[in-house]
């Protein structure tokens, strides 16, 4: 029986030694393809090698150079392949990527699909170069404001996923030293055309407290037409347009459309530093692209201040006090103010006559608003003399109105931050009131 034993335990190890040799002679470890390597001299991008070793605990490979040549990198550098037809074919389509890079402009989201509603798995780093190994084929919109590529990229500390190209720089680099960090000509196009473009000072008024409406309203915008080869510059009063041959790079972030006097430079921040000539003269100008659509940014300022107008004409038709006069507010925003008489003529000359426009594009501070329970702040413009005079209102507990004259030092811009000690405080009684 022991003998018996003996052999089987031969048998046994000869069998392993045998499946092992056949192994190895069959390269049963696969085919490592890589995607960054960290020494450049040794491999490059996209480079095919037979896998000699692996190592679970440094989680590294041992690559077969040839010549008896080997050489450990790590594993999350490139994709491991069963059979050497499977890594060809994951080659042939890295190729066309081998020397594609980015470096993120700002801190960027990396997905765990090509989705911005996937999974965060990692936040770029400004500056940071990643590994671009595929791109989406198709030109995906994102939301009204954005359109691009989504790329699938790998970091150097190992992560792989999906960016969006709007905060990527995207450049050439073959590791020998030549390096071309420029714009990506398409990304550019695909975001330049694909936008509209307003006045820096637009996107800066927008993220104010107390937006001035005025400067939103003047009707900037920038915007172009790929397929009819024209760029529009609206400056608020006129329309000047740039037709071009094509587009060109004429340095690092800097874009010359051919056969027009117009260019532009792309800043990593997203901004677009544009150069043209009007008329013989040469203008510059930053143009932005904007969170929050320019219309319904405007459509909700004007319902909160229709709101706001509403409020001196709830349940009234008119209001009137002995000493004040008689005081209507009309749904055009017009207003009509008689039976002044003499007390009020040293305020208010009977010379500016008796009607005129009220406009409601100023603010109360949000504290001094808190504080005395204003609603807002109106300007009454005279029609005889274009007098303007600016109040702040507010609506009584008993329906009463009172306005609180404001003189043009105690605003700070558009805003009301402090009333004057020493001011006209008027007060009228609401008359005809209607059901509601």
């Amino acid at each position: 029986m022991k003998i018996l034993r003996h052999l089987h335990r031969i048998y046994i190890f000869s069998f392993l030694l045998i499946l092992v040799v056949l192994t190895g002679c069959n390269n049963k470890m696969g085919y490592f393809l890589v995607y960054w390597p960290e020494d450049f001299s040794v491999m490059g991008c996209a480079d095919l090698f037979p896998i000699k070793s692996e190592s679970h605990l440094r989680k590294t490979h041992i690559l077969e150079l040839g010549n008896n040549k080997y050489a450990e990198i790590a594993s999350f550098r490139g994709l491991v392949f069963r059979t050497k037809e499977e890594a060809k074919a994951a080659q042939s389509e890295l190729w066309q990527y081998k020397d594609l890079f980015a470096y993120a402009e700002a801190k960027t989201p990396v997905r765990e699909t090509p989705d911005v509603q996937s999974a965060r798995v990692y936040i770029l780093r400004e500056g940071q170069v990643i590994k671009i190994i595929d791109k989406g084929k198709d030109k995906v919109q994102l939301g009204e404001r954005l359109s691009g590529y989504w790329y699938k990229i790998i970091t150097d500390d190992g992560i792989i996923g999906y960016c969006f190209d709007k905060n990527l720089t995207i450049y050439m680099d073959d590791g020998k030293g030549n390096s071309t960090r420029t714009v990506d000509i398409t990304m550019f196009t695909d975001r330049f055309f694909g936008n509209q473009w307003y006045p820096l000072e637009y996107k800066e008024e927008m993220s104010e407290d107390y937006p001035d409406l005025a400067i939103l309203r003047d009707g900037r915008c920038l915007r172009g037409d790929l397929e009819k080869k024209d760029i529009i510059l609206r400056d608020g009063k006129k329309e000047i347009k740039f037709k071009f041959t094509e587009v060109k790079q004429q340095s690092q972030n800097r874009i010359l459309f051919v056969g027009s006097s117009i260019d532009v430079s792309f800043y990593p921040d997203g901004r677009l530093f544009v150069r043209y000539s009007d008329d013989g003269v040469d203008r510059a100008e930053f143009f932005t692209t904007l969170d929050t659509p320019l219309q319904d940014f405007i459509a909700e300022q004007n319902r909160i201040k229709s709101e706001e107008y509403a409020l001196l004409r709830e349940r009234v038709q008119y209001y009137e006090s002995p000493d004040n006069g008689r005081l209507m507010f009309n749904s055009d925003k017009t207003f009509v103010w008689t039976d002044r008489y003499d007390v009020m003529d040293e305020f208010i000359p009977a010379a500016n006559g008796t009607n005129g426009i009220v406009e409601n594009m100023r603010y109360v501070s949000a504290k001094l608003k808190k504080s005395g329970g204003y609603n807002g702040v109106i300007t009454l413009t005279f029609s005889r003399t274009a007098k303007e005079m600016s109040f702040v209102f507010k609506r009584l507990t008993n329906g009463d109105l009172q306005l609180i004259y404001v003189p043009e030092d105690s605003f700070k811009g558009l805003i009301v931050t402090r009333l004057p000690y020493e001011t006209k405080i008027l007060v009228f009684h609401p008359v005809s009131e209607v059901s509601p």
